[in-house]
């Protein structure tokens, strides 16, 4: 006669397998959220920042490393959407937590519009422009913005003008230096990510339209459809890199980041000033490239999962990655955290093997007492 298994001990394995199992997501979530290089910039002075986490480490024009810029102390808990410099050297960049939930994610991956308001939810949240090395921040515009998802800022240092990809809500909005509206939102997008001015052309990085959009950006004329550019070859297809995200201007070329479905593990494409395919960057297998940016002579990539920033020749040549004392102290900080992370996951993972071994001794020590003659 089979011996029953008391109620107790059904309760207790189901728990600590749910326990196991809930340390194991979570070490791992955490471990793959902390990513590496993100998002590269350049203020008007010609430094180099490169955004890590929550950090942005500033180099001179020539690539040296100057300093270390925790965003904690502008009150930045996460850095979502992107940064960008005015003209006097000041950055506009959101602060406060991410507000995300699971709902406003659901709805992105449905790719459903985000129905968040743009009314700040604390005094402290939204979009500032800041004083890096004094900590100084005013609120952008009278009444205050705050997108509460992904966007992208391109600031024209001519006149400061401020433009910006809603991303999640599919428009392009246009502001003052102060972050007055200076035109109503422009739509016809979905999921616009990254842009910049060029001969008074604003080009967008329209990623579920699979093309870089044209538009006029002058103010009286704002989003007015000029063009597009197809960024998606043959070549591009076949490696299922089709969601352009990232955009740079170099020389007389349009470097693109076109990212698979995930928006990762993306590939760099080049073309020529009407739009023709020219070539694909050799970038290492495995490579997650973000960011695209021409600094010098050259265009830095950062690759957000492998910890890497590669240098590119502007005729599109892999050379040496690029490097810095800075650049690698935080960097290691990461993999430091990804290690521990890393290792409260496994710890799941050896609670559940734990858990599923004491079950088969102690069923095996069942059957022994059951053959075992008196």
């Amino acid at each position: 006669m089979n011996s029953k298994v008391h109620p107790l001990v059904v309760v207790v394995v189901l728990v600590l397998t749910l326990v196991a199992v809930g340390i194991w997501i979570w070490g791992s979530g955490e471990s793959k959220a902390i990513g590496g290089p993100a998002e590269l910039r350049t203020d008007p002075a010609g430094h180099l920042y490169i955004q890590v986490q929550n950090q942005l480490l500033e180099h001179d024009a020539d690539g040296a490393f100057l300093t270390r810029h925790d965003l904690g102390k502008l009150v930045v808990e996460t850095v979502l959407g992107s940064v960008a410099f005015f003209s006097d050297g000041d950055i506009l960049l959101r602060r406060g937590p991410d507000p995300r939930s699971l709902s406003d994610n659901v709805r992105a991956y449905q790719r459903l519009a985000n129905k968040r308001s743009l009314v700040p939810e604390s005094p402290d949240s939204g979009l500032f422009r800041c004083k890096l090395r004094t900590s100084e921040c005013v609120l952008f515009g009278t009444e205050g913005i705050d997108f509460k998802a992904v966007h992208n800022i391109f600031i024209d240092w001519r006149s400061d003008e401020v433009y910006i990809t809603d991303t999640t809500r599919h428009l392009l909005r246009k502001y003052s230096a102060d972050g007055e509206p200076l035109a109503e939102p422009v739509s016809g997008f979905k999921f616009p990510n990254q842009l910049l001015v060029h001969n008074d052309r604003l080009f967008i990085a329209n990623t579920n339209h699979h093309e870089i959009s044209i538009v006029d950006s002058r103010t009286e004329y704002f989003g007015k459809r000029l063009g597009a550019i197809d960024v998606v070859p043959a070549v591009a297809s076949r490696e299922r890199q089709t969601w352009p995200s990232h955009i740079a201007r170099v020389g007389d070329k349009w470097w693109v980041n076109n990212m698979r479905t995930g928006m990762n593990e993306g590939g760099i494409y080049i073309f020529d000033d009407l739009g023709h395919y020219d070539r694909r960057v050799g970038l290492p297998r495995g490579a997650d490239p973000i960011s695209v940016l021409l600094f010098r002579d050259e265009v830095l990539v950062s690759d957000w999962n492998n910890d890497r920033i590669y240098r590119v020749s502007a005729k599109g040549d892999l050379l040496t990655d690029f490097a810095s004392p800075g650049l690698e102290q935080v960097l290691e900080e990461s993999r430091t955290k990804r290690r521990q992370f890393e290792m409260f996951g496994y710890s799941g993972i050896a609670l559940f093997f734990f858990v599923v071994v004491g079950l088969l001794v102690r069923g095996l020590a069942a059957t022994m007492s059951r053959t075992t003659p008196p």
